[in-house]
């Protein structure tokens, strides 16, 4: 095959064809020669572009079937506009039959891409890649897309190089840098107050005092307060002042009239004239630990922040300082009390003629209610969670003997008729019971007073008391001496060093091992042995002692008289080796009291008087609450939590208000 190329007519053809339909297609028009003579019919083309080294740039481009007539052909060919750059082009036409599968055979030689194809690149005259020779005036709207940095002025600025200002600038808007390579030298002038975050090791020269914020400590300040922790590796001084330190209690004289106090530190208040007044933290942390101690003649008070309070059941003299009247005036016999003294139960009544109701209170005295019918209610005891009662009907009304509840006393059963019963006692849960026959015998259940059993011998019994189990009980003869019991009741042992006296009341620890004993006559007896033996103790004052009552540990213990006369109350908190006469009770004719677990609650019975409460839980919560403390008197506080202090150690007369 030879191939000969009118090339002027086809560059006319591609010009008036590019100005018709503005694309990047343009004609070829050749002669094709089949054995040296002009070829007719169909033929298979393909059109591949080189550049001058022989590198194909653009192609195959197939045309398939192309008609050729005497040998002239006509094809249309579109490489696109981006390979005419400028550079020399060379077409490569290759052919074959119609239908043939065997391959291409390419005409030689290659064909040069004359000037007049190159028409086609007036089509990016809508945006010139090459404005050499176009000439002002040239408005900047009508230019679009980007102009390439290449052909910007060398004085430009950009944003992604390294550049000098030579000139003065003045940027009025606000300049952002966000490089962090970024570098401007040279001088500023301002004040600079819109700069953030300038590294403080740019800064040359020595900041001002006056320049540094008022946080900063000054070692020319004489008084630092550090709101956070201090860490240091070596401490210089003696140390005075330090508070905090683990391991480590300081203790601080005072001897002005008031200081605020600071964890760990002791409070020795040395102020002859007035009590020091000791502030406690307002913050403190969970364990923070504060002591106050009174040497001087004026003692101390520990006083109070809002919503503070400070638990005061354990300190002494604490209960029984106020006293609050109650229910109304009545022939009251007995009372007692649930553990946590919020259930108390009274009756009214006597062993000679009145007659009256059996009253309940579920708000530690503050409401009662009256229940069952009008006896002669003498006794009554509780369980610890005041829900099973066991109470005693003397004689002369129906049914005289022993009633049960089961209900913190809503419903009364009888148990049947032991007349003439005197004292009862109940177990911690309520189902061992004792009961005292003033001119008969004991009497003792292990199934919360359904059955009773008679036990030891007839003798003038006038007062029972038990252990939280029920296995240790003490009896007491009016006019005789006192017996006690290891096993429930069902033995009895005569305590050989008790004596022959007119025995009114006993109350017992909740191990049945400390034993509070008194008598008409006055006299006051203890034992720590369970009743094997017993000590005279020394009394507040002489009185016809009728009733009494013991915490849980059996330190805190209280007496009353004026079963005939009005009388007085004392209460002790060292276990009965010293007592204190509580000259705020009213003096009545007491005949019975009772005691919570932690003697933190009292509550006593008067016959032909009211009922009357004292409780010293804690501290008025507040800042009107406070501990005051006499000379030579100590406590401990630690910080519990939710504005409670508990006293961890106590000496000396302590009052809580």
């Amino acid at each position: 095959m030879k191939l000969r190329s009118i090339a002027v007519l086809g560059a006319f053809l591609f010009l008036a064809f590019a100005g018709r339909a503005q694309t990047t297609a343009f004609t070829y028009q050749g002669q094709l020669n089949s054995s040296n003579a002009p070829a007719s019919g169909l033929y298979d083309f393909r059109f591949r572009l080189f550049d001058v080294n022989s590198n194909l740039v653009a192609g195959p481009l197939t045309n398939s079937p192309s008609g050729v007539t005497n040998g002239a052909f006509i094809v249309t060919l579109n490489f696109g506009a981006t390979v005419f750059d400028g550079s020399d082009r060379w077409l490569e036409i290759a052919v074959r039959n119609y239908g043939n599968t065997n391959a291409y055979t390419a005409l030689a030689p290659l064909q040069p891409i004359t000037s007049t194809p190159y028409a086609i690149r007036a089509l990016n005259a809508a945006s010139a890649s090459n404005a050499v020779f176009l000439t002002a005036p040239l408005q900047g709207t009508n230019i679009s897309g980007i102009v390439p940095a290449a052909n910007l002025p060398p004085d430009v600025a950009f944003l992604d190089s390294n550049q000098v200002f030579t000139a003065a600038n003045t940027f009025s808007g606000v300049v952002t840098a966000t490089n962090s390579a970024n570098a401007i030298s040279g001088a500023f002038t301002g004040n600079g107050s819109g700069l953030t975050s300038v590294p403080a090791t740019s800064l040359t020269g020595t900041l001002p005092d006056a320049r540094l914020s008022a946080n900063v400590a000054l070692q020319s300040n004489p008084n630092l307060n550090f709101a956070g922790a201090i860490y240091a590796t070596n401490f210089i001084g003696a140390g005075h002042g330090l508070t905090n330190v683990p391991g480590a209690f300081f203790w601080v004289t005072v001897t002005a009239t008031n200081a605020q106090s600071y964890p760990n530190v002791g409070y020795l208040c040395a102020n002859d004239t007035t009590p020091v007044t000791i502030v406690l933290p307002a913050s403190p942390s969970v364990g923070d630990v504060i002591k106050v101690a009174g040497v001087g003649g004026a003692g101390w008070i520990l006083a109070q922040n809002a919503s503070q309070t400070i638990l005061a059941g354990n300190l002494s003299d604490s209960v029984g300082q106020s006293w609050t009247a109650r229910a109304g005036s009545a022939a009251w016999s007995s009372v007692a009390s649930s553990a946590d003294g919020t259930k108390l139960v009274a009756t009214v009544g006597n062993n000679l003629s009145a007659s009256g109701y059996i009253y309940t209170s579920t708000d530690s005295g503050a409401s009662w209610t009256p229940r069952d019918s009008a006896r002669q209610w003498v006794a009554v005891a509780s369980s610890t969670d005041g829900t099973k009662l066991v109470a005693a009907n003397y004689s002369g009304s129906a049914n005289p003997g022993i009633y049960t509840s089961a209900n913190a006393g809503t419903n009364w059963t009888w148990q049947g008729s032991v007349s003439f019963c005197c004292a009862v006692a109940s177990s911690a849960d309520g189902t061992k019971l004792v009961a005292a026959v003033q001119n008969g015998q004991l009497y003792t259940s292990v199934n919360s007073g359904v059955n009773w059993t008679a036990r030891d011998s007839a003798r003038i019994w006038s007062a029972v008391a038990s252990s939280a189990d029920g296995t240790k009980l003490v009896a007491a003869v009016n006019g005789g001496q006192i017996y006690t019991s290891t096993n429930s009741g069902t033995n009895w042992t005569l305590s050989a060093s008790s004596q022959n006296l007119n025995w009114t009341a006993l109350a017992s620890s909740a191990d049945g091992n400390r034993l509070l004993a008194t008598a008409s006559g006055g006299q006051v007896y203890l034992s720590v042995d369970a009743g094997v033996t017993w000590t005279s103790t020394v009394q507040p004052a002489l009185g016809a002692w009728s009733c009494a009552a013991s915490s849980a540990d059996g330190s805190r213990l209280a007496i009353a008289y004026g079963d005939t006369s009005p009388g007085h109350i004392s209460t002790s908190s060292d276990s009965g080796a010293t007592w204190l006469q509580q000259t705020s009770s009213t003096n009545a004719m007491w005949t019975g009291i009772a005691s919570s677990a932690n003697g933190s609650k009292l509550v006593a019975v008067a016959n032909g008087g009211y009922i009357f409460t004292s409780a010293q839980g804690n501290t008025t919560t507040g800042n009107t609450g406070y501990l005051f403390g006499a000379q030579q008197s100590a406590i401990e506080v630690d910080y519990a939590g939710n504005g409670i202090f508990i006293p961890l150690s106590h000496e000396g007369t302590i009052r809580a208000y």
